[in-house]
Formats: C-alpha cells, sequence, structure tokens
C-alpha cells in the first residue's frame, strides 16, 4: 500500500466564535483573459483550469513542490507492471448538491473521461483506461490496457475532476454542462458574465473544517497589464493573477502590495522545425542552442526571475535529470564554428512565429538579435492566439508546416516526466496528434519514453527518463530556453493565493489577515 499524507490544514488565529462573527468578506482578482467554460472534462487553458478548482476537487493533488498529495483519495495500491490501480476514496464527503461523492461517483466521472466518443478536449489523456469496477462505496478498482506508471499523476491533473453524477444525469450535453458545474469544493458556482466576470460562492458544507475564509470570489478579465496592475493599486482587486514581469518594480515600490514568487514548471523553448533541411543537420540546431544567452533571455521577457533550461524539462518536474553534455552554456564562437562546419546557408531567413503578446514578441526580437550575431537571419512573425494555433497545431502534413522556428513553452499539468516529454518529444505526438511541432523523432527516445510507463518503480522510471532527456538534450530538436517564476501580485494582508509549478491558481485557503 502506498498510502499518502492528508494535505495538511493551516492553522487559524482566531477562535471560531470570532470567525463566525467577522464581516463577510470578498475576494477579487483580476486575471489576464476569461476563461472558456466550467468543464474541466473538455477544457486545455491552465487559466480555465485555476477557477474551476474552486469548484470541482481531484482523487490526487499536487502541492506546491508538485509532489502528489491525497485530494478526494486516501490511498493507492497497484501491481508491479502498472496495469491494475485500486484507490481508496475519502468518506463523508458530499457534492454541492447533497449527492454523496462514492465510488459510483468516480466511475461515473472516469468512464466519461476513457470513453473516447464523448469528443471531449481531454478524453486523449485517459484513453489508457480499460474498465473502473467499484469495489465498495469507498474503493475503486482501475484496470489499463496497458502499463501506464504516470497515471496517479494523470489522475492528478486538472482535467480529472469529480462531477455530481446528478449533474451529468441532468445535463449530459457538454454545450450544458459547462454552464452548469456541480462538484464538492470550497466553493459554488453563482454566475458567469463572458468577457466581465466570474463569480463564486461559498460552500458552507465543505469538507474541509473551517474552509473557506472569505465568503465569495469574482474574478476579472482584464488583458492589459498595465490596468491589471493598476486596479490592484487603486484597491478595485485583491490580486492580480498572473503579475507581468515587467510591472514588478510597480508592485514593489507600493507598501500596502506584496508579490508572492514561486517556482514554475513551465518551459520556455524555442522549436525547430526539423522538416526543414537545413534544421535537419544536429549541428545547427546545437549552435543555435550555443548561441542563445538564457540569462539575459530572463532578464528580457521576464525581469530575470527564473532558471535556465538544464534539461528538455524542469528542475521541479518528477524524474528531472540536469544535463551537461553538450554544456551549452552561452557561446557564439562555438556556434559560428558548428554552422561553418554543417555549410549553414546565411543568405536564407528563417520565419520565427510568436504570439502577438508584448512580453512573447519582445523576447522573439531577442531571439532574433542573438541568433543575427552568429549569422542566423530571422524574421519574427507575430500573430494572434487563434491565427497561430490554426496554423501551428492545425496542420495535418508535416512538409507543408510554414514555420522554421516556433518561440512558445510547455506545463506539464501532471507534473510527471511522461507528460513533459511524450506530448512534444515522441514520433506518436508530431502535430495534429499533440504538440511535437518541431517533427522531432528518434526511435531510441521514443523507446525510453514508453520504457518510464511501463513499469510502476520510481527507480525503473528515473533510470528510462534520465536516458530520454540525455538523448533529447544532444539531439537539440528545440532551443532549451528555461522556466520562469511564478508571479502573483496581492495585498499585503492577503494570504493562501499562489500559483503552482504548473501555472494554475490557487486560493482555496484565501485569508485576510
Amino acid at each position: 500500500m502506498k498510502s499518502l499524507c492528508c494535505r495538511s490544514i493551516l492553522a487559524i488565529g482566531l477562535s471560531m466564535g470570532l470567525a463566525l462573527g467577522a464581516e463577510a468578506q470578498e475576494l477579487n482578482i483580476s486575471m489576464y483573459a476569461d476563461i472558456t467554460g466550467l468543464d474541466p472534462h473538455d477544457t486545455t487553458d491552465t487559466l480555465s483550469y485555476s477557477i474551476q478548482s474552486g469548484i470541482f476537487e481531484r482523487l490526487f493533488q499536487f502541492d506546491s513542490q508538485m509532489k502528489i498529495v491525497p485530494q478526494l483519495a486516501t490511498a493507492y495500491t497497484s501491481n508491479a507492471i502498472a496495469t491494475e490501480f485500486e484507490v481508496t476514496l475519502r468518506q463523508g464527503v458530499t457534492f454541492q448538491d447533497g449527492t454523496p461523492f462514492d465510488a459510483q461517483a468516480v466511475k461515473a466521472n472516469l468512464d466519461r473521461l476513457a470513453d473516447q466518443t464523448q469528443g471531449l478536449k481531454r478524453n486523449s489523456l485517459f484513453k489508457v483506461i480499460k474498465a473502473v469496477t467499484v469495489l465498495a462505496p469507498d474503493r475503486v478498482k482501475f484496470e489499463l490496457n496497458e502499463p501506464f506508471g504516470a497515471f496517479i499523476n494523470t489522475l492528478a491533473h486538472p482535467s480529472a475532476v469529480m462531477h455530481s453524477p446528478q449533474s451529468l444525469k441532468d445535463y449530459p450535453q457538454e454545450a450544458q454542462l459547462r454552464l452548469h458545474p456541480v462538484g464538492t469544493g470550497p466553493f459554488t458556482f453563482a454566475e458567469w458574465q463572458q468577457g466581465k466576470d466570474v463569480k463564486l460562492v461559498k460552500y458552507d458544507h465543505y469538507w474541509q473544517p473551517g474552509w473557506p475564509k472569505v465568503d465569495g470570489i469574482t474574478f476579472y478579465p482584464t488583458p492589459e497589464d498595465s490596468t491589471q496592475v493598476a486596479k490592484l493599486k487603486a484597491g478595485e482587486v485583491d490580486a492580480v493573477y498572473p503579475l507581468p514581469s515587467d510591472l514588478v518594480d510597480t508592485v514593489k515600490n507600493d507598501a500596502r502590495l506584496d508579490i508572492q514568487r514561486d517556482v514554475g514548471i513551465y518551459l520556455y523553448y524555442l522549436a525547430l522545425n526539423t522538416q526543414h533541411k537545413s534544421l535537419q543537420d544536429i549541428r545547427v540546431r546545437q549552435a543555435i542552442n550555443y548561441a542563445i544567452n538564457r540569462d539575459i533571455w530572463l532578464k528580457v521577457g521576464f525581469a530575470g526571475m527564473g532558471t535556465p533550461a538544464d534539461s528538455a524539462m524542469s528542475p521541479n518536474v518528477q524524474f528531472h535529470q540536469k544535463q551537461t553534455a553538450p554544456d551549452y552554456t552561452y557561446n557564439p564562437e562555438k556556434a559560428k564554428t558548428l554552422l561553418k562546419e554543417a555549410g549553414y546557408d546565411q543568405s536564407q531567413t528563417l520565419q520565427l512565429w510568436v504570439s502577438n503578446k508584448t512580453s512573447a514578441v519582445r523576447s522573439a526580437q531577442f531571439l532574433k538579435q542573438q541568433l543575427g550575431a552568429v549569422g542566423i537571419l530571422v524574421k519574427v512573425v507575430p500573430m494572434d492566439s487563434g491565427t497561430r494555433n490554426d496554423k501551428l497545431w492545425g496542420v495535418s502534413d508535416p512538409k507543408k508546416a510554414g514555420f522554421d522556428l516556433y518561440y512558445g513553452g510547455w506545463s506539464p499539468s501532471t507534473g510527471d516526466a511522461d507528460w513533459a516529454l511524450r506530448p512534444l518529444f515522441a514520433t506518436e505526438s508530431w502535430v495534429p496528434t499533440a504538440y511535437n511541432v518541431s517533427y522531432y523523432s528518434n526511435p531510441a527516445v521514443d523507446a525510453a519514453i514508453m520504457a518510464g510507463l511501463k513499469t510502476a518503480d520510481p527507480v525503473g522510471r528515473a533510470t528510462a527518463y534520465a536516458e530520454a532527456q540525455k538523448l533529447i538534450w544532444q539531439d537539440a530538436p528545440i532551443a532549451f530556453l528555461g522556466s520562469p517564476d511564478n508571479l502573483v501580485g496581492k495585498k499585503k494582508n492577503l494570504s493562501g493565493v499562489y500559483m503552482l509549478a504548473d501555472g494554475s491558481l490557487v486560493f482555496d485557503q484565501a485569508e485576510f489577515k
């Protein structure tokens, strides 16, 4: 039995009598965009997951260090080859509509996630599930159709939430369910005015005694960075998610405000389209990595707050292994030598695609300058997110991909090496199937990634992923950049509001002191 310690509950400084008599407090948070819906099963963006986390809960969750902790589960067991998992459930929990949380509820939700005919955005993440069996009201068994050592981490993915089974029956169509969320979380859904705000209110029968501490939360989409911070300084909102790095000093210089800074696992990279002849040469790809000063990149894009890349995934991802060979420390002369050896055609201009967000364009311009200094001409092509997504992820024929370089990032929301590596570097993950936009393929990497899934033994998984990281680092299908820190601007008297390493916002233990 692999038991997990219960999630710690923060001590409170007020007596229960004082807490009951306290004046109702509302929490107002500015966020950079609007949500896309309220069904985590059909969601792909971190911002929406963040707001949904106030309503819904999962069997397992991550702590601030991206370590697995129980939420609606208390323990689990698995067989040696990672094809069967038994999970013990927390008792005494009810959904916000009064429906009891039990093994039948888990089965209803995971059957829905595993059913590939549903057409939900997260169905593919759970296609490994063969059957879900109720063993007892508080025990459920998962049978998988192949070994999958990352299964518990997948159950901690923000999409793997528990809807009320009654809600699933009442709203069988996704178009309706996404507007009528009912979970076991600390807040119930009140209202969503698209483009204006999302309102949640306190759930009085939440299973964690004493929580939540605030009576309601309103989230305001505010795309303009300066407007977000202006609202914080004016007292119109209590927190800004996330705090734009170029406005850090504005918050620091206000004695009433504070910055919550936490390590992230969002790896930024420059994808190199290996379908294009000049980027098929490993010497050219390695030269690009030598040509970039990662410390200055962090300063340009993220006020210097973050960690330069030392592998194909961030240090806080499970099974991370630091790489030293090659040593991609900034070395423009080494880059020039490699380009000369490869016979690189310096008359060509590479297309660098990037979103039109100000900070992203600024970073892309810096990368253009760095590559230009070693003889690689680059044209920066900004585009809105909708256009970029269609042009980048919608291509069915790799040879028709129109970019040479793509500046973006990836956050493995399972916190595990599998979801950090497989979507970006496995041959099976070429666009449009997943996110391998470099069109990188190495059979040895594929074998190592799959070996990491064929066992539940941590030692065996670590060995497999160490090999995968070593090979990817050497092959350089991307320019490895780094992981910025996560920043939340907030009022000084507000605690319990911060970002997890995957970039999602935590607010279930928000409290004004």
